[in-house]
């Protein structure tokens, strides 16, 4: 029963990762810039390390789909982001943005002693704000950015990044 749900877990992770893949345009016409990320979830109260790549929309509007594994003690919880946002018109050597997204948030427990009243291993959706603050230019590009997952377990993420041209 425990590889079933796993294995439908990791389809459905998949099939979203190629969905959000089939949003970017083909790779002949677009910049594609991979990046990973790592920082802290709040409520969960552990580190994350992630992978990105960052691709434009339109001259402002970018997508950045992510996935990010957090260090959580009694199990795992990893979330795959298919997040858009704006980069602001401002006349400084850094970009600034903000935005938001669709999360897809996979938790799981070792232990069912640790599992709180009517509380399973679970998949769910949540939705993501996000701003952050970056080098526009350059073969690598450090960032900094704060973001708000809401979801039945709403949590606050600070992460810091770099990003490859």
């Amino acid at each position: 029963m425990r590889v079933r749900e796993r294995s439908g877990r990791l389809t459905v992770a998949l099939a979203l990762a190629a969905a959000a893949a089939g949003l970017l345009p083909a790779p002949a016409a677009a910049d594609i810039d991979p990046g990973f990320r790592a920082g802290f979830y709040s409520d969960a109260e552990a580190a994350f390390i992630g992978g990105e790549l960052l691709t434009d929309i339109t001259r402002r509007w970018f997508f950045n789909p992510n996935l990010e594994y957090v260090f959580v003690d009694d199990g795992s919880l990893w979330t795959l982001n298919a997040d858009a946002h704006y980069d602001f018109d401002v006349e400084t050597p850094l970009a600034v943005w903000a935005g938001g997204g669709l999360a897809v948030i996979f938790r799981e427990f070792d232990d069912p002693r640790l599992r709180r009243l009517n509380e399973d291993d679970d998949t769910e959706i949540g939705l993501n704000l996000l701003a952050g603050v970056g080098a526009k230019r350059g073969a690598m590009r450090p960032y900094l950015q704060g973001k708000i997952v809401i979801a039945d377990e709403t949590e606050a993420v600070i992460a810091v990044g770099l990003r490859f041209n």
